[in-house]
């Protein structure tokens, strides 16, 4: 129950197939239910999207003048570094204590608030340190190599710019990268014990996918358990793509280009409307959480599909099993009308397939797309199939999974030369 609420969660905070913070889409900080409020202190982050850290600078220029001060006097920031120090060095109960404090001040004060806080926490991780610091091994020792460790975990981990970014924005995707790096060094056990990582572990797993040294096996574990997935068998494998066959299953789908007659009836509202990709979010999520002619919600699934280019683009969510067989699709709950919702069952199809971690930007995306083109060009095997030449990225993980974690895909479909 608990993974299938955090996932909930998730849907409703995911948008454009990509991450809330992926500067290939927006956050559109959809307002959560009591339902989907998580309450422990290594899922909170998961509801702290879109509009908590969009404020103006404006707007926190003028708290600043009585936020900071009330927030000194309040909160003692040498004990925040020591305890998040001790969080750095694989103390699980200081992480916890961490992320507890950090969930308080979210539900029990101003947006604008919080960020503050992160953005103090990020003035001293961001500090200038001693060249010394910039040896790995030697945050196992240090307390300003852990910071130092942690800030190029930052420096990895926080997505890049977009042409329309400003200050404001470079500094959200701070914030969010920070509140992803503090969420992966603690993790709750199904026994309810708790797990701690050092950020010497996690600095070397970020390098490591960010060098692309992840093995096939390492890409397989990142789908998120407990959730349906389509079934597939790898055929072939090549160094740099593999051929997989899919069994049948079904999605709903929509255009992402075409605007609904009557949205507030049949989506899922969400509080930045204005943002390229919310529209087709907002249908989708409405369908899934009970938005149709039913009123029926279903389970969660992974991943998140985005099909094609331009006019042409759609976003589809995998249906639960239930739905996948031939004669089964006809009782999934039927979409409303002028929601543009479509349900399609998906046939046994062969595709070509790139795995990879990170944020899937748009620079990501491309390159996967054009290498794995190249590959089939020179396989002597396969070829794109010629009734279907859309590509698909296909990503995995909720919105605060760390990119060392991430599983992202590019594929298309693909036929037997011969």
């Amino acid at each position: 129950m608990l993974n299938l609420c955090k996932y909930f969660s998730w849907l409703l905070l995911t948008t454009n197939a990509v991450l809330s913070f992926v500067p290939t889409s927006n956050s559109f900080g959809v307002p959560l239910t009591s339902a989907t409020q998580l309450s422990s202190p290594e899922s909170f982050s998961r509801n702290v999207v879109g509009a908590a850290f969009t404020r103006n600078s404006d707007d926190i220029t003028t708290l600043k003048a009585t936020a900071t001060d009330n927030m000194d006097d309040a909160i003692d920031m040498q004990d925040v570094m020591d305890t998040l120090d001790k969080a750095l060095n694989a103390k699980a109960d200081n992480a916890s204590k961490l992320l507890t404090m950090i969930n308080d001040m979210r539900q029990n004060k101003s947006q604008e608030e919080l960020s503050i806080f992160l953005g103090k926490i990020l003035e001293k991780v961001d500090d200038s340190k001693p060249f010394w610091t910039r040896i790995r091994v030697m945050s196992k020792l240090s307390k300003r190599a852990r910071l130092a460790s942690l800030k190029r975990v930052l420096d990895m981990s926080t997505p890049t710019a977009t042409d329309d970014d400003d200050e404001d924005a470079a500094t959200s995707r701070r914030i969010r990268a920070l509140v992803v790096a503090l969420r992966s060094l603690v993790k709750t056990n199904d026994d309810g014990t708790k797990q701690a990582s050092s950020i010497f572990s996690i600095e070397k797993a970020a390098r490591k996918d960010a060098k692309q040294m992840v093995s096939a096996e390492d890409m397989e574990s990142r789908v998120p358990e407990g959730l349906e997935t389509p079934t597939y068998e790898v055929i072939v494998k090549r160094p740099s793509f593999e051929i997989r066959e899919y069994q049948p299953f079904s999605v709903c789908k929509v255009p992402m280009s075409k605007p609904r007659p009557d949205a507030t009836a049949t989506d899922q509202k969400v509080s930045q409307p204005q943002l390229s990709g919310a529209s087709s979010f907002g249908a989708l999520a409405g369908y899934l959480f009970g938005k149709n002619k039913e009123e029926k919600a279903m389970k969660m699934t992974t991943p998140v599909l985005t099909t094609g280019e331009g006019e042409d683009k759609s976003m589809a969510f995998v249906l639960p099993s239930d739905y996948w067989q031939e004669d089964s699709l006809k009782n999934a709950p039927t979409p409303l009308d002028n929601s543009l919702v479509e349900l399609k069952r998906e046939d046994v199809k062969q595709v070509a397939v790139v795995m990879f971690g990170g944020f899937a930007s748009s620079k990501d995306v491309e390159s996967k797309k054009e290498k794995l083109l190249k590959s089939l060009e020179n396989d002597k095997d396969w070829m794109v199939s010629p009734e279907s030449e859309k590509i698909t990225l296909a990503q995995y993980n909720d919105p605060f999974t760390p990119p060392w974690r991430r599983r992202n895909e590019v594929s298309i479909s693909v036929v037997p030369r011969s």
